[in-house]
């Protein structure tokens, strides 16, 4: 056993020592895309296991069963030697890891999933990783992990440790554990910690372990925004000045894709806006029977024509007049050629949309501020009701949720914020009024 702890190989970067170093019970390694996050809790719970809380159970936790044992174990048995611990699958107890400790006790790691609640329940635990926990939009999901977390070598502190990007200032990772400095936390913008809570931030840049190009070729893939590299590369939370969605929260109005499958719809309505050297959208909008929307589908391409050949955008759209059936592609109207190109390809209706952008932005804004009233209401325990419709967006169109977070409007040279949007990022923006304000009227 001894010769195989001496072929763990790992040397933290400095965001990872930092992290490894802080003393507090509870730590948030809030890191972008490359930082080492898995690698980092893979640390953690095999010193958890082996050191710390030596014969005591420990539990590792993800979002789904699938990213837990993708992701988090795959690292886990490339990084530890085989040796030192055993998987076992019981019908009981589920998944778990026996790690053989120094002391020769024996150390107990269950493998759970907060998509299954349930088989959290009986568990008495000296400590909790939960990694990529900013994905999971239920902060009682985190609730009942941390309640088993309860019992551990006597004198020795109890752990909760998280992992995940940043996501917005309202998640519940921002809540328990701050946003920055200030309201009781000291420190800066990359470290911040109270009396028992801390987090590390990691941008893709602090990893001096990656490939030089790495960050340049994350920055410069098809659909990324601002807004996203942001988040996935800075660890940066999402909010700024003269943002034009405000009431946009992605713990209330994304929601999983495979909630929507099988629904079905009153209409769809395809809103379309043109693009070549920045990205063109067609963004699919449905809406079902209480007449709320939701963005089920986004094609999102840079330079491609509006021709009928493989790949390009009359193929695209004949390809969701196939699969979706929609009412329409309610299109940007500066192009005439361009809706006509598409007429030819596809069955469904095409027309130039309404492009009165305040009047579109009013519509998506009152969407967007009735979700919000109705989680407000659900919270409360009262009954919702749908009598003004709301807008939901699936969290498969990732293009669309960033730019829900970087489109703000102009700042003039005073430094004050204008009425009038950006003209960057606004590609799917710009496709959602076109389907709302269609559909709304046909409501």
């Amino acid at each position: 056993m001894t010769e195989a702890r001496a072929t763990l190989e790992y040397v933290p970067h400095a965001r990872q020592e930092a992290f490894h170093r802080d003393p507090r019970p509870w730590r948030w390694f809030c890191a972008g895309y490359g930082t080492g996050k898995t690698t980092t809790t893979v640390f953690e719970a095999l010193m958890l296991a082996d050191v710390t809380h030596p014969g005591c159970t420990g539990i590792v936790a993800a979002p789904t069963y699938t990213l837990l044992f993708q992701s988090w174990f795959e690292v886990w048995k490339a990084t530890v030697p085989r040796a030192l611990w055993e998987l076992k699958r019981d019908p009981l107890l589920g998944p778990h890891i026996i790690v053989k400790c120094q002391n020769g006790a024996r150390s107990k790691i269950f493998l759970r999933s907060t998509s299954n609640p349930w088989s959290n329940e009986g568990i008495n635990a000296a400590w909790l990783i939960f990694d990529e926990a900013t994905r999971e939009r239920d902060r009682a999901a985190f609730d009942v992990l941390v309640s088993r977390v309860r019992k551990g070598v006597v004198g020795r502190q109890l752990s909760v440790l998280v992992s995940g990007p940043p996501m917005t200032r309202r998640h519940w990772t921002s809540t328990e554990f701050g946003a920055g400095p200030g309201d009781g936390r000291v420190g800066t913008m990359l470290a911040w910690h109270g009396q028992q809570h801390a987090v590390v931030r990691a941008r893709t840049r602090d990893n001096p372990y990656l490939p030089p190009d790495y960050e340049a070729q994350l920055r410069s893939r098809p659909g990324v925004t601002e807004a996203w590299a942001r988040q996935w590369c800075d660890a940066e939370f999402g909010a700024m000045e003269g943002q034009i969605y405000a009431a946009f929260s992605r713990d209330v109005h994304v929601i999983p894709a495979a909630s929507l499958k099988g629904r079905g719809w009153r209409r769809i309505v395809i809103g379309t806006d043109w693009g070549f050297t920045h990205p063109g959208v067609m963004l699919a909008v449905a809406q079902d029977g209480y007449g709320d929307l939701y963005v089920i589908r986004e094609e999102v391409h840079r330079e491609r024509s509006v021709i009928d050949a493989p790949g390009q955008w009359v193929d695209i759209a004949r390809t969701l007049d196939r699969d979706l059936g929609p009412a329409g592609f309610s299109c940007d109207p500066s192009l005439p050629g361009n809706l006509a190109a598409i007429k030819k390809g596809v069955r469904a209706r095409v027309y130039g949309a309404d492009n009165n952008m305040a009047e579109g932005i009013r519509v998506v804004t009152a969407l967007l501020e009735q979700a919000v009233d109705r989680e407000r209401e659900r919270r409360a325990g009262r009954p919702i009701k749908h009598v003004v419709p709301a807008l939901y967006v699936s969290d498969a169109c990732t293009h669309t949720i960033g730019e829900f977070e970087a489109y703000a409007r102009k700042k003039l040279r005073d430094g004050s914020v204008s009425e009038e949007p950006t003209e960057e990022g606004d590609d799917a923006m710009d496709s959602l009024r076109y389907a709302a304000v269609a559909l709304r009227r046909a409501a």
